[in-house]
Parts: structure tokens; sequence; C-alpha cells
């Protein structure tokens, strides 16, 4: 006898999506406009390429950001990245973080973490 699937939880998927490593930078730096590839790469910091096309093909096909391609008229053509109007819905989460960050978060502790 199969035991039954769990029923799904849409907390539980959010923060399944959200806390893959690079998603929520990505996210945040597409808060301020589209961007390039590369300028993403560039403001998202650290993440090399294949990972960033993985976590932009996933988030691509969860309809958080759009791609678009743009001709640069006999150079390869340029991917230009943008939120959806769901991704610009995760401004609230991202805020929330930075206001919890903010009040319970010190340079400090920020120093000790990364030292540990």
């Amino acid at each position: 006898m199969n035991p039954a699937p769990p029923a799904f939880c849409p907390v539980y998927r959010a923060i399944g999506v959200l806390q893959e490593k690079w998603v929520l930078h990505i996210v945040r730096a597409l808060l301020d406009g589209e961007k390039g590839f590369n300028e993403l790469a560039r403001a998202v910091g650290g993440c090399n390429s294949a990972t960033l096309t993985q976590r932009l093909e996933h988030l691509e096909a969860l309809a958080l950001i759009a791609k678009r391609t743009e001709d640069t008229q006999g150079k390869l053509a340029r991917s230009v990245y943008s939120l959806t109007p769901a991704g610009r819905e995760l401004q609230g989460v991202i805020d929330a973080i930075g206001n919890w960050a903010r009040k319970h978060l010190c340079e400090t502790q920020t120093e000790v973490a990364h030292s540990a």
C-alpha cells in the first residue's frame, strides 16, 4: 500500500524556489530594471555563467522573469532579462528581508558569521 502524496503547500514550494542559491540575488538585481546576461552576472557577482544560465532558465519556466533576444546587427544576439509582474511582486519579500536584517543583524554579526 502506497502512502498518499503530501498535500501541496504553497509556502513550502515558495521557500524551495527562493532558497535556491542566487535566485533572490537575480530578482533583486532585476528589480532595478532589465539587464543583459553579462550586466546581470556583474550585478549578481560571484555566480558562474553555467549556474546563472540554469537559474535564469528555471525562473523563466516559473514565469518570474522574461527573456527577450535583441538583434545586434551582425553580432551574436543579446539576451535581455526582466521581471514579470509575478517576479516584481517579490519586491515585498526582498523588502521584508531587508527590514528584518536591519532590525536583527548588524555588521559585527555578519563578520562573525563569515569568520566562523
